[in-house]
């Protein structure tokens, strides 16, 4: 072929390129067809008279055939390359023989690239369906994966010991979280086995919504982007097996209650309509779930398709495991959306009552002693992207105001800042005075929160009282604070209002019906005794986002 038939050759897919508009990734039809440095073309080896590829097929000689690229996360990178060893892969369109090379990239990288408009390979191998729908909405047009060709189950790993104490041969979800150490999951918008774990444990667990919730709000807070080793965690099989392969020290396996559902593997086109690519993905699923292909996989840890028959080489606790579809992806996508809702960094403004009634004791404790204790160890409860002011209340606590910012709103990944938090907290109970200027402190705070608004970010007034309003010197009324509170909601700018209701003075339905009015869900948590305080704040700030 002359470097004129080439070149008019390659006009003429241009040309065909943009005529299929709205099917192509990205508009980089052009670039992905010369990956490789111009991976087309077909030269003879060896002819200083630049004879056409097509004779040079017919007459026996090598000529360089088309590449294809395959991108897949590091997990996937190696049993995909394993599979390809020794395959001939088919012909182009030249006549000449494909080659195939595979390049290792988190899922995140491949959608950095089809987001910038670039990605460097023509066909993508993911266990994520909700890669491909991002990518899709990124690139304008529907990237579809195909037929599973893998899969692994979910499952639970971590030592032997700590897994015979959440079930035998399947974990009990209310076992495993309630354990100790807590079950650890990975951010669910990107680890597709986290996903279908938080989704199963929150259908399992569906008919007590508020039971529901807390378990969402519980595995939110432990998520991480380090999955520990020493502790029970969520992954898949098969990356547990690659894991155990690279480690003296082995770790084990146990399904989830309800069965394990799969993490399938599939591939999908990130250029559509091209002969070349059509042909080479056909030959790659071929060779993928050929006898040959089957077998690398299985070496890597993976099951077949269908989840049956774990491979030889499965970590211990792998033939008590029952892989079942799960729940769907629409049901997946959703916890997805709420998941990432969840995450978001937290602007926590805390206010305490430190009015006179605050030193009431039980069992020995005193009511602003256990505030102090639990909201110590509340900090320990929320993402280290969280952010927290510091208010206390009662009356004239400011000169002749009834409130006081005692810590302005800080970033808990500070040191310095939350060493001034927490002392701040600890000095609560040798302020305790005066009576409960409730509707004054709810409006300033109100206000405080909705102007340090951050887009991007949960805004959160948590009020922790003990009393009803009583304010010797008037103040707000329930009507002015109600009235007030409605001309200053901006959807734009929304600021949640929950509270921590210590004993039996608190009007509970009241302060619902306050938080109700700014579009937060109103909740009032209650704790009977100060004992069960650290319980009672744990819950709110592990429920936050489901208010």
């Amino acid at each position: 072929m002359t470097e004129a038939d080439y070149t008019s050759r390659s006009a003429r897919r241009r040309e065909s390129a943009r005529s299929n508009s709205g099917k192509t990734v990205a508009a980089v039809v052009v670039a992905l067809l010369a990956i490789g440095g111009g991976a087309w073309a077909c030269n003879k080896a060896g002819d200083d008279n630049g004879g056409n590829g097509e004779n040079a097929a017919a007459s026996g000689d090598k000529c360089a055939g088309a590449q294809i690229t395959i991108t897949a996360n590091p997990t996937l990178s190696g049993p995909l390359s394993k599979a390809l060893e020794g395959y001939k892969g088919g012909q182009d369109e030249q006549g000449c023989e494909r080659t195939y090379a595979v390049q290792a990239a988190t899922d995140s990288e491949t959608l950095q690239q089809i987001k910038s408009g670039s990605p460097s390979a023509q066909i993508w191998v993911s266990d994520n369906p909700g890669s491909f729908d991002e990518a899709s909405e990124a690139a304008g047009t529907k990237i579809t994966p195909g037929t599973a060709f893998a899969s692994s189950p979910v499952i639970i790993s971590g030592p032997s010991a700590q897994l015979k104490k959440l079930g035998t041969d399947e974990a009990a979800w209310r076992k495993v979280l309630s354990a100790n150490p807590p079950l650890t999951v990975a951010n669910i918008t990107r680890d597709r086995a986290s996903a279908l774990a938080v989704t199963a444990a929150s259908q399992a667990l569906g008919t007590d919504k508020s039971k529901a919730r807390e378990v969402f709000g519980r595995l939110a807070l432990t998520a991480r982007d380090s999955i520990p080793s020493d502790a029970p965690h969520v992954t898949s099989e098969a990356a547990l097996a690659a894991r155990n392969a690279k480690s003296s020290t082995k770790l084990s396996e146990i399904g989830l209650e309800g069965g394990s559902p799969l993490v399938k593997v599939t591939a999908a086109k990130l250029i559509a309509d091209d002969p070349q690519t059509d042909a080479a993905y056909r030959d790659l699923m071929s060779r993928f779930t050929s006898a040959e292909g089957q077998k690398a996989f299985a070496a890597a840890g993976y099951r077949t398709a269908d989840g049956s028959n774990p491979p030889s080489n499965a970590p211990a606790g792998a033939d008590a495991v029952r892989a079942t579809s799960g729940a769907s992806d629409e049901s997946v996508s959703q916890v997805v959306a709420s998941w990432a809702e969840a995450t978001k960094p937290l602007r926590l403004t805390t206010v305490v009552d430190v009015s006179g009634s605050m030193r009431e004791k039980t069992r020995g404790v005193s009511r602003i002693e256990a505030v102090s204790k639990a909201t110590k160890h509340g900090l320990s409860l929320v993402p280290a992207s969280t952010s927290i002011a510091v208010w206390e209340f009662s009356t004239e606590l400011d000169g002749k105001k009834d409130y006081e910012e005692r810590i302005p709103m800080s970033p808990i990944s500070d040191p310095a800042k939350l060493k001034r938090i927490q002392a701040s907290i600890d000095t609560l109970p040798q302020r305790v005075k005066g009576d409960t200027a409730l509707y004054d402190t709810i409006w300033a705070t109100y206000q405080a929160a909705q102007k340090d608004y951050k887009d991007g970010q949960i805004s959160t007034v948590l009020l922790v009282t003990d009393g009803r309003n009583d304010d010797p010197k008037g103040g707000l009324s329930l009507s002015e604070l109600k009235k007030k509170l409605r001309d200053a909601v901006d959807p734009k700018r929304p600021v949640d209002i929950s509270t921590l209701a210590i004993g039996e003075d608190v009007n509970t339905k009241e302060l619902s019906d306050i938080a109700k009015i700014t579009g937060s869900g109103g909740t009032v948590y209650t704790a009977k005794t100060p004992q069960d305080v650290s319980a009672v704040l744990a819950a709110s700030l592990q429920n936050r986002s489901s208010n």
